[in-house]
């Protein structure tokens, strides 16, 4: 309890110190930094470079496959690998490893049968449940 008072005292000295008579602005010193300032044109954008891992989603659906399998699966790191957005992983970690690992369970199964046939239908699934 003495050290929530001794915290409610410092905040209310910070702010009886603080205030904004004891600051002052020097309006020469600003016009002159905006007369002495450099114009440039702005860069032009650079395109991201695609990752090695993205080009073939095969690769893709394997390295998830993987994480799912070796125990990341409960808190959602093969979601980031097939690239949805991290949300998912905090619901995989609340909802204790993807509602008991059934989830992630099922996202192993539904990858295996992806990479039979060849398709890349779990990209950028913002769903909690990919499959459905």
């Amino acid at each position: 309890m003495k050290k929530f008072f001794a915290v409610i005292v410092a905040l209310f000295a910070v702010v009886a110190v603080a205030n904004a008579a004891n600051y002052s602005v020097d309006e020469a010193s600003i016009d002159a930094l905006f007369t002495e300032a450099v114009m440039e044109a702005p860069a032009a954008p650079v395109a991201p470079a695609t990752p090695a891992l993205q080009s073939d989603p095969a690769i893709v659906n394997l390295v998830a496959l993987v994480l799912d399998w070796i125990g990341l699966g409960g808190i959602g790191i093969h979601r980031l690998i097939l690239g949805t957005k991290p949300i998912n992983c905090l619901w995989y970690f609340l909802t204790i490893g993807g509602i008991f690992g059934i989830i992630p369970l099922v996202d192993g199964i539904m990858l295996i049968v992806d990479l039979i046939q060849g398709s890349a239908s779990y990209f950028d699934n913002p769903a909690f449940i990919m499959w459905l």
